[in-house]
């Protein structure tokens, strides 16, 4: 197994562990390769390249706002950790390019500050993203295609976030977190079999204006959002047959108007399963549903609550 830190280089560049304005690169050829990066400073750039199987490519910057850190990797049972500390900041990792598939990658990335960006891109299956952000304003982005198996996590922080998860295969695992005010949330899934989950407020911390929503075109999907305070959407789209949404929404203690709104369509043939439940008052629930052999389930606990169930949607 090859070794290579550019530890000391960083710190020799500039003069100092805050240097400014660096830029390394790295390229490994063959298998078990394991390289680390570490930058200290602003404007700073990281890029590592890795073709083989087994390799590991870590990647720190901290105390710093408009770094950059780049990972490409090719190959089966590839690692890819990214850790940056600090504003305006992004970090990119693609792992495999699906000809041939390359599969048993894991992506990590974690964000600490404000105004930060994290892509990850998974050109195979049976692979794992982990994006972490602790901040405002910051947005985290993975890419999953080609196969099946895969798994996508985001947890976000703060305020202003905005996540988005993109899966194409079947039996994949999505899933967000977000606790703050004014947060996006969107899971898209095409495949069969696929799993979306997102979870956004948290009682009693105020958590307010956020959105979410899960688009699955397939069969036999299943789709989970949950919801906590005041004023938050929710939407689910499901094309296909046999699929199950369900949506939980519960206001806070202060029971303001006009609360939150929830949204599910299933379409196509049908055989269909929709639940919705609301606490708190002015809340809004509706579903639209397939042509035959469907069911759904709402319960509103509150006053002045709306609720619409159609079972005739083409």
């Amino acid at each position: 197994m090859k070794k290579i830190s550019f530890l000391a280089a960083s710190l020799l560049v500039a003069g100092g562990a805050f240097a400014q304005g660096n830029t390394q690169s790295s390229t490994s050829t063959g298998n078990a390769n394991s390289v680390t990066v570490t930058q200290s400073g602003s404007s700073s750039s990281a890029v590592g390249t890795q073709l083989g199987n087994g390799n590991a490519l870590t990647q720190s910057q901290s105390s710093g706002s408009g770094n950059a850190a780049t990972s490409n990797q090719r190959g089966d049972s590839q690692t890819s950790l990214q850790t940056q500390v600090g504003s305006s900041n992004t970090a990119f990792i693609q792992q495999g390019d699906g000809a041939p598939l390359d599969n048993g990658n894991a992506a990590t990335q974690s964000q600490s500050g404000n105004s930060n960006n994290a892509r990850a891109r998974q050109l195979s299956g049976l692979n794992i993203s982990t994006q972490t952000q602790t901040g405002n304003n910051n947005t985290a982005d993975v890419l999953q295609t080609s196969s099946e198996g895969n798994t996508a996590t985001q947890t976000q922080i703060g305020t202003s976030q905005t996540g988005t998860i993109a899966q194409y295969g079947s039996g994949n695992t999505a899933t967000q977190y977000q606790r703050g005010l004014q947060d996006r949330a969107t899971i898209e899934q095409v495949g069969l079999g696929n799993s979306a989950s997102q979870s956004q407020g948290t009682n009693p911390s105020s958590s307010w204006y956020s959105s979410a929503s899960i688009q699955q075109i397939g069969n036999s999907n299943i789709a989970t959002q949950t919801q906590q305070y005041d004023y938050q959407n929710a939407v689910i789209e499901q094309s296909g047959n046999g699929s199950t949404a369900i949506q939980n929404q519960s206001a806070g203690a202060d029971l303001v108007q006009p609360g939150n709104s929830a949204y599910i369509d299933q379409d196509d043939a049908g055989g269909h399963y929709a639940r919705q439940t609301q606490m708190g008052i002015g809340n809004q629930a509706s579903t639209y549903q397939g042509l035959s052999g469907n069911s759904s389930d709402v319960m509103q606990t509150g006053n002045g609550n709306v609720s619409v169930v159609k079972q005739n949607h083409p």
